[in-house]
């Protein structure tokens, strides 16, 4: 697991407010044993996610797919957009008045 970004061991790279760890064996072309984790700036290195690896079934291995940089950087540019979609359609929150149960004459 990568503790600083002094670790000798990748690559990092600022992109739109995401920190990209390559590892310093991937290659340039997309590739199955490429090791590439995307931070938020402000989550690193607690909270990462490995891309091009699928842990979505509910049981047996893991699948990963070839994977670069590329796809990383496309990764965050979904991310971004999905949030600012999600922002977007927010409806802000006014409270209703709550009736009062008072005495009927």
């Amino acid at each position: 697991m990568i503790s600083s970004k002094n670790d000798p061991d990748y690559i990092f790279e600022e992109y739109k407010g995401y920190t990209i760890a390559s590892h310093k064996e991937n290659v340039v072309g997309k590739d199955i044993d490429n090791v590439i984790i995307v931070y938020k700036s402000d989550e690193f290195p607690n909270n990462g996610f490995i891309i091009g690896l699928d842990d979505s079934k509910l049981s047996g291995r893991r699948k990963s797919v070839p994977n670069n940089i590329d796809d990383a950087k496309a990764y965050i540019d979904w991310s971004i957009k999905l949030r600012e979609e999600k922002t977007k359609n927010v409806k802000p929150d006014i409270p209703k008045p709550q009736r009062t149960k008072g005495r009927k004459i």
